[in-house]
């Protein structure tokens, strides 16, 4: 029974079509707008230095980089590559390239040079901002690509433009003047962000002006009361960038924190009393599986958002436990080409158990067969396709076979990933189509066995992978992170246990007739996701040797 607000239509899952004004001509505008009415309120705090910057701070910086940039040459359509993972520094040239109507474009700090070669090679960004030791490999890539580059150094390295000095040289006049660079249109790309690349080479993922005022309209600027929040998420992801967009209204202030680690998160809420937490499933795992919870105070907490990949209902509720009773804890489903979350689901609501909630407004989705190409029903499982008025990327930059692929004529966004919606409207991931092991006659969800291995108190981390078999086809097997554990809490947990501890709650194709191998970590992405891809290869390699 699916409730008035969505609806199933010839198998095809509608949520509400709701129209919202949008009063600025692109993000810019926003941007610019906010932070002077806001000027003397804080947006972010360093925990690490204490330093606070207040709107009116980031107001003046933002235009007087804006200012050099323009000196520059860079104006609307210009590629800027910003390479910094402190948010704190990160959103001045972020705030000015969209107030020049240029396009941002984030790299992950920690980028080597074969890497920045070929995303530098794709997007040809015309000026950088990176940190001291990005900045040298940077450079290195551009010099071997041929790229005439421009680097603003985010602190002090020779051979660079200093960031300090650059925002020193416009005077008082040129900032009380400045206006931001009209742009022909909203549908103007403002953001190029990427992919993961579990499965593959990242995808650059352009996001238009209209599509960022929308997304911000929808799920930033709904919240009526204060609030402090924290987020891990580099500024190369959507989430990282949301979070610096997020900073221009005054009910928001950032922590910006260090790398992640289960203590420092703990003590960063208790001493900064923290409202929102915005965290990856590996974070909450992690937090889980570690001591940290139960030895601070975190009832400041109100919401809790996760998403990324799935993660299973029983650990969600034991971190429940540690955080207030009236807490919001919800699971998110969003894609970077989806401009971030399309569903939402408050645990321990009426939702059902595992599910990623319902569409939020102005989604569409289907399910199709990937073999058939038959639209599936309610509790069939295949790929998800997608619609979203507003909250859908423009291409994969200057990738246009990659674009064509993804997005069919009649405007469906091919997702790759599988999953299902019940009769209720409510959605279910299985796992990436990519991801899936063929065992005999059995497409089996590795996510599944992961969930049940991450259940067992002595995993810490897992990923199940598919191990070629010249009859089975593919064997299910483990990579496991143990739990440490002293002398004085016993042993540390065995293959044999872990294949009985599956086999007594699966059947018996999901079973790990693969194996399970400890390992002392996995192999992730820079957004904390397992690389598939490269496990895959390990187990080949190793069972070969």
């Amino acid at each position: 029974m699916v409730d008035s607000g969505i609806r199933i239509e010839n198998n095809v899952l509608k949520s509400r079509e709701v129209s919202r004004p949008i009063n600025f001509p692109d993000l810019g505008s926003l941007i610019l707008e906010y932070l002077e009415i806001n000027a003397d309120t804080v947006a972010q705090i360093d925990p690490t230095t204490g330093e606070e910057q207040t709107r009116g701070e980031m107001r003046d910086k933002s235009i007087r980089c804006a200012l050099w940039m323009r000196s520059q040459g860079v104006g609307v359509g210009d590629v800027i590559a910003i390479s910094c993972n402190d948010q704190l520094i990160a959103a001045t040239p972020c705030f000015a390239t969209l107030l020049l109507g240029a396009i941002v474009n984030p790299l992950h700090a920690e980028f080597n040079t074969s890497e920045l070669r070929y995303l530098l090679r794709t997007n040809r960004p015309k000026m950088a901002f990176a940190d001291e030791e990005s900045a040298v490999t940077l450079a290195e890539a551009a010099n071997t690509e041929g790229l005439d580059l421009k680097i603003v150094v985010l602190g002090q390295a020779a051979g660079f433009f200093e960031f300090a000095k650059i925002i020193s040289e416009p005077g008082v006049e040129d900032i009380k003047n400045f206006k931001t660079t009209p742009l022909e249109s909203p549908d103007a790309i403002a953001t190029i962000m990427y992919t993961s690349g579990t499965t593959g080479l990242p995808k650059g993922v352009a996001v238009s002006h209209a599509v960022w005022l929308n997304t911000l309209l929808q799920t930033v600027l709904p919240c009526t009361t204060h609030e402090t929040f924290i987020s891990f998420a580099s500024v190369y992801w959507v989430t990282g960038i949301t979070s610096i967009l997020m900073t221009v209204f005054p009910r928001y202030l950032a922590i910006i924190p260090p790398p992640f680690e289960e203590h420092l998160t703990c003590r960063l809420t208790e001493k900064y009393k923290i409202n929102r937490l915005m965290l990856s499933p590996n974070m909450v795992i992690g937090l889980v599986k570690s001591d940290a919870l139960g030895k601070y105070d975190l009832s400041s907490v109100k919401t809790v958002f996760y998403g990324g990949s799935a993660l299973d209902d029983s650990l969600v509720k034991t971190f429940a436990k540690y955080l207030p009773e009236n807490v919001s804890i919800f699971s998110v489903y969003g894609l970077t080409e989806t401009c971030g979350r399309i569903t939402s689901r408050l645990f321990n609501s009426k939702s059902k158990q595992n599910s990623c909630g319902k569409l939020m407004d102005n989604v569409q989705m289907k399910v199709v067969d990937p073999e058939t190409g038959r639209i599936m029903g309610p509790n069939e499982t295949g790929e998800l396709f997608l619609k979203c008025e507003g909250k859908m990327f423009s291409s994969y930059y200057n990738n246009p076979e990659a674009t064509a692929e993804a997005m069919d004529k009649e405007g469906w966004f091919h997702t790759g990933d599988l999953g299902y919606y019940d009769e209720d409207g409510e959605i279910f991931i299985v796992d990436r189509l990519k991801e899936m092991i063929k065992y005999r006659d059995h497409r089996i969800s590795p996510i599944e066995i992961e969930s049940v291995l991450l259940s067992h108190p002595g995993v810490k981390e897992v990923a199940v992978v598919g191990l070629p078999h010249p009859e089975d086809q593919e064997r299910p097997l483990a990579f496991v992170v143990k739990v440490k554990r002293s002398s004085d809490d016993g042993e540390e947990v065995t293959e044999k246990e872990l294949v009985d501890f599956v086999a007594a709650k699966l059947e018996n194709a999901k079973h790990l007739h693969g194996g399970v191998r400890f390992v002392d970590s996995l192999a992730k992405t820079l957004s904390q996701k397992v690389r598939r891809r490269f496990m895959r290869e390990l187990a080949k390699s190793s069972t070969q040797q």
